[in-house]
């Protein structure tokens, strides 16, 4: 029988370590689908609730019961958004900037700097009346926000319930690690009020864009995503409004990602599924990792 030398029983060994290691990262790469492309989901997650915590604070902006009484450059009252926080208001040109001076922090713990130009229309709070908001090296919780929105109200039904299209144009978020994601989205919100106060929102609509990876994304809401004011004050997180049911599917590389919000508990998690496996997230913990570019 010849004998094995140390050299060849050395490479003997490398092989099987080799094979063993190539068949371990198949079995986890198919149990962790989901960790492993966590980036595009949670782009995606962070796209709205982005969007509501913006269309919150533009919102917040034209509430004088939310704002003190010094013209024409104001004050958010209990400094919601930080104390440096401040809104311009030209009334003559039917122009707002609410000004960030410095790294504000506002009592649910996101920053904010840099500042938001709107423009709205002669009518408010009318069918037809519309804000359009700008950014100007607009930052939130380190991510710069760039791209056009526009807020245009499409029905109301006294004071319950109001319809909104929302749309951006060249949307841009860049991270602290250089990269970036864009979209493009038209939106409809449905607003229902309880004795003159927002109760809940929801949204429909679709959007279409890259990830940070560079790959091409499309998004499509099946079932309405809801936010509950109810649940606001419950977070006591960074990441924005989370929103507690509706369901949002996302189209990557042949293949679909399945968001579920849940049932309208304010528990902050979701269901994540790909190609079978399902991973349960608590959306205040989640964060983006450094993408690996194609």
């Amino acid at each position: 029988m010849k004998q094995i030398d140390m050299k060849d029983f050395k490479k003997l060994i490398k092989i099987i370590l080799m094979i063993f290691l190539i068949s371990g990262c198949d079995k986890n790469f198919n149990k962790d689908l989901i960790k492993y492309d966590s980036n595009s989901y949670i782009e995606s997650i962070f796209g709205i609730t982005f969007d509501e915590d913006i269309e919150e604070l533009v919102s917040d902006a034209f509430s004088s019961d939310l704002l003190t009484s010094k013209v024409p450059k104001k004050r958010f009252k209990k400094d919601k958004y930080g104390r440096c926080a401040s809104i311009y208001d030209d009334e003559e040109n039917n122009t707002k900037i609410i000004t960030f001076d410095g790294n504000c922090k506002g009592i649910r713990g996101q920053s904010r700097s840099g500042s938001i130009i709107i423009t709205y229309s002669e009518k408010k709070n009318e069918v037809g009346s519309f804000r359009q908001i700008d950014f100007d090296n607009f930052y939130l919780n380190d991510v710069k926000i760039e791209g056009v929105r526009r807020y245009e109200i499409t029905s109301i039904e006294e004071t319950v319930k109001k319809t909104i299209q929302m749309s951006i144009e060249n949307g841009k978020k860049t991270y602290p690690d250089e990269s970036f994601s864009t979209r493009s989205k038209l939106i409809t919100k449905t607003i229902i009020y309880d004795d003159d106060k927002r109760f809940s929102t929801s949204i429909t609509g679709n959007a279409s864009g890259l990830d940070s990876s560079g790959n091409s994304v499309e998004m499509k809401i099946t079932s309405p995503i809801v936010f509950l004011n109810s649940c606001l004050d419950q977070q006591n997180n960074k990441k924005g409004i989370i929103p507690v049911a509706g369901i949002k599917i996302y189209s990557k590389d042949n293949y679909e990602v399945v968001i579920d919000f849940g049932d309208g508990e304010c528990n902050f998690l979701a269901d994540i599924t790909k190609e079978g496996t399902t991973e349960t997230v608590d959306l205040r913990k989640i964060h983006r990792k450094k993408p690996i570019k194609n």
